[in-house]
């Protein structure tokens, strides 16, 4: 990422794959990629790569003849302002590059990886006073608007869940999502991308190709998504940037293999996940925990996942200053811990 315009190139910097779509004057048609907590790849295949190739072709060729002929008056006055750019991604502004960011330049050397964008900005943003819990969440899924898309085609909705946003808002099986907000739309990413810029409390409109019944052509049709909650939130713990996230903990911890599971004779099916330092203020102090802790469960919950995992649990779960209530085993007894999350704070400066 060494010197990359960030203000063009902006995606998903935890993520494994990703690709632009650009014309000759590096404008964006389209972003290609993504990933979740189950997949490093299971949103991506080959079928829905080239539908997003087949679309961004047909936009620039549909470009290159309206440009190449002159525009009436009429015509003139209906591209002025953002008419010209309708087919483009909206630019993100100012050229800024990843040795713009304060505390990478005075601490980093050599190559600059992606995940390192996202750690060194969310660091920045902790030291300049401008951390909001907003910024954990980038990149919201389709699904917590209750849409499933077809990842063969990679736009179309390929399931509506009931009482969603979504479907509150009259979208159907079948359609096809081509703009959202600012956006215009090639691919899941693109929804992930302009859902990533909108703030918690966005209300945004949507436009999709219906497909009509019988001879009729097919339909655009416009809708308006009423979101509200927590519908940005996505789980946490597969991302490497969730090591540079501002918060806290006071210990180290690990979650405990099945060899190790076996000789301490605790069940593999249950979260277990083993204190082994205490160190400075935070969530440990203020819950009481102790080394040599076994946490079994964070609100009740015992379901076995990894310590990233935990972790991402409590970021989603709480602010500051919410009561936390976990159950930890300790000398074969389990007790019940309570305390308050903590406040926002880091020592890091530098990101490995």
């Amino acid at each position: 990422m060494n010197g990359v315009d960030l203000s063009r190139f902006e995606f998903d910097y935890d993520t494994t794959w990703h690709a632009f779509f650009l014309d000759a004057d590096l404008n964006v048609y389209s972003r290609y990629g993504g990933r979740d907590e189950e997949s490093s790849d299971g949103r991506l295949s080959k079928d829905s790569l080239l539908t997003t190739m087949r679309e961004v072709l047909a936009v620039h060729e549909r470009r290159q003849r309206r440009d190449a002929i002159p525009p009436t008056p009429l015509e003139a006055d209906a591209r002025d302002g953002a008419g010209p750019h309708v087919d483009l991604q909206p630019s993100l502004g100012t050229r800024t590059t990843p040795e713009e960011i304060p505390l990478l330049k005075s601490n980093h050397q050599g190559c600059v990886h992606c995940h390192q964008v996202r750690e060194y900005r969310l660091l920045q943003s902790y030291y300049g006073k401008t951390f909001s819990r907003e910024e954990l969440f980038v990149y919201p899924l389709p699904e917590n608007l209750g849409i499933r898309f077809d990842r063969r085609h990679g736009h179309k909705i390929e399931r509506v869940a009931p009482h969603s946003p979504a479907a509150n808002a009259g979208l159907l099986v079948g359609d096809i999502v081509t703009r959202l907000g600012d956006v215009p739309i090639h691919s899941e990413q693109d929804v992930r991308w302009s859902l990533h810029r909108m703030p918690s409390t966005a209300q945004p409109f949507m436009n999709v190709e219906r497909n009509a019944t019988g001879s009729a052509p097919d339909q655009t049709i416009r809708v308006q998504l009423r979101l509200n909650g927590a519908w940005r939130e996505t789980e946490l713990g597969w991302r490497k940037s969730l090591r540079s996230v501002p918060l806290p903990m006071g210990f180290l911890a690990y979650d405990l293999g099945r060899e190790e599971r076996r000789s301490e004779m605790l069940p593999e099916d249950r979260l277990f996940i083993k204190v082994v330092s205490i160190r400075g203020p935070g969530l440990a102090a203020s819950l009481g925990l102790e080394k040599g802790d076994f946490i079994t469960a964070l609100e009740g919950r015992r379901d076995d996942r990894s310590f990233e995992d935990f972790k991402s649990d409590l970021l989603r779960r709480y602010h500051p200053g919410d009561r936390v209530h976990i159950t930890v085993l300790r000398k074969n007894r389990e007790i019940e811990l309570e305390g308050p999350f903590p406040d926002w704070h880091t020592t890091d400066t530098s990101v490995p």
